[in-house]
């Protein structure tokens, strides 16, 4: 298996320094002790209690590893089977009451670390898989995913628009890379962008106002639940914007992309996080391929012009050929 990161062919951001990505690893099977024992032990970090749904462990140089309880994923997903089901409230309670009796769903919230530095979360998988950590793949009531906040190498329309329309072609590609989970497809969570909003971003060019590109994004896509929301990023960017159309207090303005596709399979012996990341780094080396990039989105016009579509879109092959050259450096 591949446990090599891929470079991003933008490593620098707007202060000449390596750009950071963050992880975060949504999984089951372990309390909250045991979770910020195995991430201490792969980190030499120290365990800093806080309550009894959050705990943090403190790096030496990449500060704050943050291990919490998810409640609300636990209910949410509880009540989500149970509907499809056509069930009650006392059925989704008592549910809850047996999921109670596991343990409760955990998330890592892994601090902002240089892309040339990846590999330290590797054994921190390890330990966690190793401690009994469960992925989505474990259970049919997990759809437990992983989520990359990427740092933009500028926040400028010269630097948006090529990663949104790189993102926007890809998505469907993507999805399938990814081996997306039937369960989590079925969640709200990583919905893809709307066919209307991508042919508004196929139009951009590098002159597109921020604002518009904001604007368009809040009337299409007010809602966190994007396979790549960015919300977050436009929060950064023009703060007061964005809660005039979208008040959730769990939008955390940051310089970064919240990337939410790929499946987290902890379980699995062998597996890291490369393979998530390799495969969001297609989205970054198409971004900075203006040649290619202009051709897939011609492809993608011509193709969405047609009212039944029954060959996959063309340029999935090109990306699989992105995504194959970069596991062979």
């Amino acid at each position: 298996m591949q446990h090599n990161y891929a470079k991003p062919a933008w490593m620098k951001n707007v202060k000449r320094e390596v750009r950071c990505a963050g992880f975060e690893l949504e999984f089951a099977g372990l309390d909250l002790q045991s979770a910020a024992a195995a991430v201490a032990k792969a980190l030499q970090g120290e365990v800093i209690r806080d309550t009894q749904a959050e705990c943090k462990v403190k790096h030496p140089e990449f500060g704050h590893f943050k291990i919490e309880l998810d409640w609300s994923f636990a209910k949410n997903m509880a009540r989500k089977r149970l509907e499809e089901q056509g069930a009650n409230e006392d059925a989704v309670l008592a549910l809850m009451t047996d999921l109670a009796r596991q343990i409760v769903p955990l998330e890592v919230v892994c601090p902002p670390i240089p892309v040339n530095r990846l590999s330290v979360l590797n054994d921190m998988v390890t330990k966690l898989r190793e401690a009994g950590a469960l992925g989505t793949s474990d259970s049919l009531i997990y759809a437990f995913g992983v989520h990359i906040n990427a740092e933009l190498p500028d926040l400028n329309s010269q630097t948006i628009v090529p990663y949104l329309q790189a993102y926007c072609v890809s998505q469907h590609w993507l999805m399938k890379a990814h081996r997306i989970d039937t369960l989590r497809r079925l969640t709200p969570y990583i919905d893809m962008y709307p066919k209307r909003y991508v042919e508004l971003v196929m139009a951009y060019t590098a002159d597109t106002p921020l604002s518009q590109i904001i604007d368009d994004y809040l009337e299409f896509n007010p809602t966190r639940n994007r396979g790549m929301d960015l919300l977050p990023l436009f929060k950064q960017i023009d703060e007061a914007r964005v809660l005039a159309v979208v008040s959730d207090e769990r939008v955390n303005a940051r310089p970064t992309f919240h990337y939410r596709l790929p499946n987290c399979e902890i379980e699995k012996p062998g597996w890291t996080l490369t393979d998530s990341w390799n495969i969001w780094c297609v989205v970054e080396h198409l971004a900075a391929d203006p040649v290619t990039l202009r051709s897939m989105c011609e492809q993608w016009i011509e193709y969405n012009q047609n009212l039944i579509n029954l060959k996959e879109e063309p340029w999935h092959q090109e990306l699989a050929h992105i995504h194959e050259n970069l596991l062979s450096v």
